[in-house]
């Protein structure tokens, strides 16, 4: 059973998708104009940003999970098959 704290947090989620969409992707399937280009990832950006907080999605704990190779593409020691 969910605690309160997560019910909050996945119906504001709801909302705030619910609310991106109808004003970034909305405009697609109804006949209105869409907003300027600039708005739209203006408010693209602050929605996820939004999102992450809520979530506790950070940039720092999706990039520790990422390794990246620093031998500039040259295969290791053991990975030559002699």
């Amino acid at each position: 059973m969910p605690d309160e704290e997560t019910l909050e947090k996945t119906v504001g989620t709801i909302l705030l998708f619910v609310v991106w969409a109808l004003i970034v992707l909305g405009p697609m399937f109804f006949d209105a104009e869409p907003p300027r280009w600039e708005l739209q990832i203006a408010i693209t950006a602050l929605a996820f940003s939004i999102l992450g907080r809520m979530w506790n999605l950070e940039v720092e704990r999706l990039l520790n999970g990422i390794t990246i190779s620093t031998n500039g593409g040259q295969p290791r020691d053991d990975d030559c098959e002699d």
